[in-house]
């Protein structure tokens, strides 16, 4: 039973993420995506109607902003419908796990939000970095 993934953020980013998915794998079915707010402002009972429509399999939400009203309506059901909620999502984040072949439990969810926190960078300081030593390494 593969994992379903719904992509849940404010506005229209959501389907952004879903689109860039779909980019590198358009075959890809398992990827879903909700824009909050947008159509109308029940998003809540909106999200409800589409999670129980995903429980049939392993679902993890992901979410744009931890204290925001999308990941605290995620985070509110998440014991009673057992999905995992992710939060502060970027889409390199989003691609390790949707095309991840892992076991998605709590151990390697675990693992993947750790190692996507050094996925942020300032290139400014990194490339200048990099170069300080190509120097001193002549």
């Amino acid at each position: 039973m593969s994992n379903q993934f719904l992509i849940a953020t404010h506005g229209r980013l959501a389907e952004g993420f879903y689109e860039s998915v779909k980019f590198f794998n358009s075959q890809i079915d398992n990827v879903h995506y909700m824009n909050a707010y947008v159509e109308h402002n029940d998003f809540e009972e909106d999200f409800i109607e589409k999670v129980k429509a995903l429980s049939e399999s392993p679902l993890i939400v992901f979410t744009d902003i931890p204290g925001g009203s999308v990941n605290r309506i995620a985070s509110k059901y998440m014991t009673t419908f057992g999905y995992k909620v992710i939060s502060g999502i970027n889409l390199s984040v989003l691609l390790e796990f949707v095309f991840s072949t892992e076991n998605m439990n709590e151990e390697t969810i675990e693992q993947l939000v750790t190692s996507s926190r050094e996925q942020l960078v300032f290139m400014n300081k990194l490339i200048e970095e990099m170069e300080g030593k190509e120097l001193t390494n002549d």
